[in-house]
């Protein structure tokens, strides 16, 4: 995730697309100040990236396994190790991996004349590419771009990964899955549109 993250600071989101997209607002220095604090602090992200995939990866699977222990509080189930849950986990996150390489592949060969809003708003495969984003508000944004065939497959992995390990029937692993990311997910959306609502008041 590190290297895709580099990928695409390096040959998509460009300094050179960011200065443009600052020069509407921002003077001259004001950009180049910004640009070496960014460039000061690149690795951060770099290196923070593996981190906060290893934490969230690990949060999801402790939620999971919570659930599970709730809905068969009463119940016998197949007893599941926590490392097997995370596998699953795991598994998923290769679809938020593909996306982002899509999304380089995409600026990198197939349009090659775009601005930062476009970079930053666009999603592959995702409903909102085929609305007018100029229509939607700031804060609606990251919820529509969700709507994808990425995120639709790492709820079925989820899925089929939590009916593999319990043995159970699709619409109780239906049920868990949606008790557990589901409502992790929701959330993050409602914490990620909170800031933007707040970010695009100032």
């Amino acid at each position: 995730m590190a290297l895709l993250t580099y990928e695409f600071n390096a040959f998509i989101q460009t300094e050179n697309l960011i200065a443009q997209n600052l020069s509407e607002r921002y003077t001259q220095e004001m950009i180049v100040n910004y640009l070496d604090l960014r460039k000061k602090w690149t690795w951060v992200v770099y290196v923070f990236s593996p981190i906060i995939l290893y934490v969230s990866t690990l949060l999801i699977a402790l939620v999971i396994i919570f659930v599970i222990d709730l809905y068969y509080l009463n119940i016998n189930k197949q007893n599941i190790k926590f490392g097997e849950e995370w596998k699953v986990v795991l598994m998923s996150q290769w679809t938020a991996i593909a996306a982002m390489f899509s999304k380089i592949i995409w600026f990198g060969f197939y349009q090659d004349n775009y601005t930062l809003e476009e970079v930053q708003t666009f999603y592959p495969l995702s409903i909102i590419n085929l609305i007018d984003k100029e229509t939607l508000d700031s804060w609606l944004r990251y919820p529509i771009q969700l709507i994808n065939l990425y995120e639709l497959l790492y709820w079925i992995i989820l899925i089929a990964g939590i009916k593999k390990l319990l043995q159970c029937s699709w619409l109780r692993s239906i049920i868990i899955t949606f008790l557990s990311y589901g409502v992790i997910l929701l959330i993050w959306i409602i914490i990620i549109m909170f800031i933007t609502l707040n970010m695009s008041q100032i």
